[in-house]
């Protein structure tokens, strides 16, 4: 499964040229996998209840193009890798009208207990929907 959302920069995403500035793509790639498991039937706040807090590990983008003031701007968001604590989630930033990748890179969040925050397993309910979804997508790319 993969998620997309809309994003459309605001003067305050931007620097005097009216260039995105960098760390705004990091906001928007939460929001793109907040709506990735919100489209997966989960919310933070369920999941938090749930005792399953999410902390960003590591991050590892480039960024290849600037965004710019009032662009229309698509995330897409897809999960590579769920096993164990861990998530793997492959984000990317386009401009919606060249398709022109502005943004890649991947995202490993780890599961926390929220009354430990130590690592604990993925949610068997929501790791069961990922590994479907993984296998779907492996399924997709060995075709093409």
């Amino acid at each position: 499964m993969q998620n997309e959302i809309t994003i459309r920069p605001i003067y305050a995403d931007t620097d005097a040229e009216g260039v995105v500035y960098y760390a705004r793509y990091l906001e928007w790639l939460e929001k793109g996998r907040t709506e990735y498991l919100r489209d997966a039937g989960y919310t933070v706040n369920q999941l938090k209840q749930d005792g399953v807090l999410f902390a960003v590990r590591n991050v590892n983008l480039d960024y290849l193009q600037p965004g710019r003031y009032d662009d229309d701007l698509r995330v897409r968001t897809s999960v590579v890798e769920s096993k164990g604590s861990r998530i793997v989630f492959a984000q990317q930033v386009v401009n919606a009208y060249t398709e022109q990748v502005l943004v890649s890179g991947q995202i490993l969040l780890i599961t926390l207990a929220v009354d430990t925050f130590k690592p604990r397993r993925v949610p068997e309910d929501l790791s069961a929907y990922l590994l479907k979804n993984l296998r779907i997508l492996s399924a997709e790319r060995s075709v093409k």
